[in-house]
């Protein structure tokens, strides 16, 4: 019903409310958003196409609709250019730090750390840094991190808070904002706290420079009225809440200090804890900003458009779909030998624009009758919304604002009727409301004009409901507005997801410039800043130095005839042309299928054999020859239409014997790509390669060359090899087993309690250029790998089989996805269950000597080259083959950063590689040169990637395990799906691995 209940009372406060594929060329980006292409190709983000037109959306239906043209930086840099601080000199790094590491470096050895998670107490060993790495050309290198200094004797005081009655949302979580909200008042209003220097995360902690004056009391309770900041100020109705503050701990800054030099620990020091305290003084400044939002996370912080008549403009972008793009900056404390160092970065976010919510859903669905209302209505559910018809009762030529959370359209509702068809607007709601109408009924239109005076403009839109489904409250939408800093947190679509990629991938010098001159001011960085001052500590304005070393190019092995041939690389790049594939296997059995009408034929398919041949793999002509073709519907949304004619396609093809499938796609369509992998790998054992209609006529050679790069790893062949004496001694008798292994989780617009996806790929041979793999999906959200052992299993037993009956005497796993805090996880769990595997198979119990290395890609260290000579022409990021071991590495544990690849658009990002395992023996040299190595092996492409490929592969294998489950992972576009829907264990289509024909192939590839 309206917002007067159909009582005639006006509105009153808010009720609260939570806050709320892959590509298949060989690019990483710089996060793991929406799109996971891994980064050769790219730096920061992959290449995104322009978008055309521009929007003004203030007003219902406000001008435009397109997305904005290329996005115009301000910080933009000529092609290949270094940042160079105007006005500064090149500091050398830091000669003390130097020799502390050097100090610091064991021969081998364990150290047992703790504290390293807030949730996770248990300790864990890792094994000291055994060296520093010699090897490669020495450069000096600026990186994304700023000096922390401390007054002598400094010492800051935590304490917790607790909130009575509790600020929980209808669901029973905890109401963040309005918990951020009560605490903001309470630090307003309370001169102790203020005069104590507090700083806080609004929601657990305060964080203190002067002890409280407690007396001998351990907490203080103050009592704290609630009330918004559009109020004024509490009335007679205002929640009164009990806030109890707890003094928690001191802490030294020395403990700290002599942490990171090496030294022992006092008892009691918690490391985790120390740089959570820190962390919330750094984000005061931005925190304290009326302009500047977190987006729903503590460390990220966006400046947010103050006019928005302009929805592209600087540090803006209109990405489309009724959604902007806006960058802010990312803040962490961070350890590392002798020094406390602050890290900054670049961060780029999709918001909602503060305009009438109207224009919003008119730029989200120009057309809902032909589009559907129910994406949109799942795209403003959950939004804040604000009103002003409110007449102010201490000024009636006033309004008073209120905050409201959009709960969805005007829907009927069992447990209150109302008079209105399924979705009602503001002409067909009617309610009664005997403060207008002593008899029968008024319709929400009537209401807002009687109650109100306000005539609608647009009374046939869909009234949003700001109430509960058991007492709704209609508000027509041309009413409300839209809150300004709201992040979206739903999964972008393709268009939405390439502009921002776009929108996000600046040059490095470009990037570092904003990093210094915008990200250093807003996180309130400087010698003088009294924020920081005020807590004993001040963070020099300028980036820090680092030694790094440029590895030399990898040469590749091919072959040409019968003999093997070893190619030079270029800038992390080669070509195959004139080559041919190490082992190339023959296509049988196979055909093409087209789901778009198309002039493919038979000639163009001849042509691609030709391909085939010159790759050094052979092919039978298809059955039938000219394919078959069965156009589909296609379209944004899942069709069941669409999947129906997949499924019949595929069983018919099984049916004749067909076992390798070209699949012809209309589009870069995820839908269809997901249904033709699931019904070709997991129900009939078909292999297929889908190409894009358009690629597979216009791009050519090469990407004809590409595609057999992915028919011959399906069909067990071998692409490219390392020579010999770039394989170093732990690879080259060929009895080491590498092993990747990750897991992925539900992306927003999933299904409530989707599974996390868990795979395991491991090599067969010397050759390392085969990896079949195991998979499973495993409880939501879990990063430890179930069932870890029974997967590890499967790998030693397919390694047995492909070497005569040995196992393997040593096994180097490389880790995807593994953050900091769980390391413990990690080691204390998931290694036990492969030592387990390793018992059960090995005689006498004594299984091999296992390595373990985290690949970590979720951080936000960069570096700038300082000198011309040391960066590439296309970027100015470091050439590729950088590595860093030192200056900004663990200080005690064994780590580097590694960028193997060439970036062609944005700032690279490097592979951060922490070593939590090694009974090999590996040096520092060792473990960095074949690391580097391995990344010339990636066997779909011509060029160095970003990340080991063990660990890309298992990437890649958990990405194919969410495609089986496109339906669930895609809720949100799927119309059949309602929003109260889980996962159904026992109902789904897919929980582990493949078609028996396919076990122990690169299916996934």
């Amino acid at each position: 019903m309206s917002e007067s209940r159909g009582r005639g009372r006006g509105g009153g406060r808010g009720r609260g409310g939570s806050d709320s594929g892959r590509g298949t060329s060989p690019a990483r980006g710089d996060s793991r958003g929406a799109s996971r292409g891994r980064g050769q190709g790219r730096g920061d983000f992959p290449r995104g196409r322009g978008d055309r037109g521009g929007f003004r959306g203030g007003a219902p239906g406000g001008g435009g609709g397109g997305r904005g043209g290329r996005y115009k930086d301000e910080f933009e840099t000529d092609k290949g250019a270094i940042f160079t601080p105007a006005g500064a000199t090149l500091q050398p790094p830091s000669r003390d730090v130097e020799q502390k590491e050097n100090s610091l470096v064991h021969g081998g050895g364990e150290i047992s750390l703790s504290g390293l998670s807030l949730d996770d107490p248990r300790e864990v060993t890792l094994p000291t840094r055994p060296s520093y790495g010699t090897k490669g050309r020495p450069i000096i290198l600026r990186t994304n991190y700023f000096n922390m200094l401390t007054r002598p004797g400094a010492e800051i005081f935590r304490y917790s808070i607790e909130v009575e009655p509790k600020i929980q949302t209808k669901a029973g979580t905890t109401n963040r904002r309005k918990t951020r909200r009560l605490v903001e008042l309470l630090i307003a209003s309370n001169a102790q706290l203020r005069a104590a220097g507090v700083t806080t995360d609004y929601s657990k902690f305060i964080i203190t420079a002067q002890k409280l004056p407690f007396g001998d009391q351990s907490s203080i309770t103050i009592r704290q009225k609630f009330f918004e900041a559009e109020d004024g100020g509490p009335g007679p109705s205002s929640t009164n809440y009990q806030v109890k503050i707890i003094y928690d701990c001191t802490m030294p800054m020395q403990q700290l200090l002599d942490y990171v030099a090496g030294g022992s620990t006092s008892t009691g020091f918690e490391k985790a804890a120390m740089i959570q305290a820190l962390n919330i003084i750094m984000t005061r400044t931005a925190n304290e900003h009326p302009n500047i939002y977190g987006g729903g996370r503590r460390n990220k912080f966006y400046t947010y458009p103050t006019n928005m008549d302009n929805l592209n403009q600087a540090g803006c972008f209109n990405i489309g779909g009724g959604l902007i793009a806006l960058k802010g900056f990312y803040t962490s404390v961070r350890t590392s030998t002798l020094r406390l160092l602050v890290n900054i970065n670049v961060a780029n976010a999709a918001f909602y624009p503060a305009i009438g919510l109207l224009g919003l859903m008119r730029l989200h669905t120009p057309n809902p009758a032909n589009d559907g209302i129910s994406g949109l209505e799942q795209f403003i559910t959950r939004l804040k919304v604000s009103h002003t018809y409110i007449k102010n009762t201490k000024d009636p030529r006033a309004t008073t604002k209120r905050v409201k959370t959009v709960q969805g359209f005007s829907h009927p509702y069992p447990k209150f009727k109302l008079d209105h068809p399924p979705l009602g607007n503001s002409r067909t709601i009617f309610f009664p409301c005997p403060e207008l109408q002593a008899q029968g009924k008024v319709s929400v239109e009537q209401y807002f004009k009687m109650k109100w005076n306000v005539t609608l403009s647009h009374p046939n839109e869909p009234c949003i409901n700001l109430g509960t489904k058991d007492k709704p409250v209609f508000v027509p939408p041309e009413l409300l507005t839209v809150e300004p800093g709201q992040q979206c947190g739903r999964k972008l679509d393709g268009k939405q997801t390439q502009a921002i990629l776009s929108f996000a991938a600046r040059k490095p010098a470009e990037n570092a410039r904003r990093i210094v001159e915008q990200g250093a001011a807003m996180m309130g960085l400087s010698e003088t800043h009294q924020n920081l001052l005020a807590f004993g500590i001040k963070v020099t304005p300028q980036m820090i130095t680092v030694r790094g070393r440029i590895l030399p190019p990898v040469p590749i092995q091919y072959k040409v005839g019968n003999k093997p041939k070893t190619c030079t690389t270029s800038k992390g790049s080669w070509n195959l042309r004139e080559n041919m594939f190490c082992v190339g296997q023959r296509l049988q059995k196979w055909t093409f299928i087209k789901f778009i009408d198309n002039d493919i034929g038979p000639r163009e398919i001849n042509g691609f054999r030709n391909i085939l041949a010159k790759c050094g793999m052979s092919s039978d002509n298809p059955t039938p020859g000219d394919g078959v073709t069965k156009p589909l519907r296609g379209g944004k949304r899942f069709q069941e239409s669409d999947d129906k004619v997949i499924q019949s396609n595929l069983e018919e093809a099984r049916k004749r014997g067909i076992k390798f499938l070209l699949v012809i796609l209309p589009d870069k369509d995820a839908f269809i790509y997901s249904r033709v992998k699931f019904w070709a790998e997991v129900q009939y054992g078909i292999q297929t390669v889908c190409s894009v209609n358009r690629s597979f006529i216009e791009k050519g050679v090469d990407y004809a060359a590409n595609v057999a790069h992915k028919f011959n790893l399906k069909l067990g062949g071998s692409n490219q090899t390392l020579p010999s004496d770039k394989l170093g001694n732990v690879l080259r008798d060929g009895k080491t087993m590498l092993v990747g292994m990750d897991v992925t989780h539900p992306s927003p617009g999933s299904l409530e309690e989707s599974p996390s996806i868990a795979g395991v790929v491991a090599s067969t041979d010397g050759r390392y250029s085969h990896w079949p793999a195991s998979m499973r999906a495993q409880k939501s959200r879990q990063e430890m790998i179930e069932k870890l052992d029974e997967l590890f299993g499967e790998r030693l037993d397919h390694w047995r089989a492909c070497n005569q009956g040995a196992l393997p005497q040593r096994v180097i796993i490389y880790r995807d996805g593994v953050s900091e805090g769980q390391y413990v996880i990690l080691l204390n769990d998931e290694l036990p269950q492969i030592r387990e595997a390793c018992k059960k198979r090995y005689p006498g119990g004594k299984g091999p000597k296992i390595s373990i290395i985290v690949c970590g890609k979720r951080h936000h260290t960069r570096f700038y080259p300082t000198k011309s000579e040391d960066a590439d022409h296309l970027q100015g990021n470091p050439i590729n083959g950088t590595v860093v071991d030192r200056g900004v590495t663990m200080e005690k544990g064994w780590d580097f950063f590694l960028q193997a690849h060439t970036a062609i658009q944005g700032t690279a990002k490097p592979t951060h590689y922490i070593v939590l395992l090694d009974e090999n023996g590996m040096n520092a040299d060792g473990l960095e040169e074949l690391t580097h190595n391995l990344c010339y092996l990636y066997g779909r492409a011509t060029k160095a990637v970003s990340l080991c490929p063990p660990a890309y592969y298992a990437d890649l294998l958990c990405e194919r395990g969410r495609a089986y489950l496109y339906k669930e992972f895609n809720a949100r576009d799927n119309a059949t799906v309602t929003s109260d829907q889980k996962f159904d264990w026992n109902r789904s289509p897919w929980l582990r691995g493949v078609h028996k024909e396919l076990e122990n192939t690169m299916f996934y590839i």
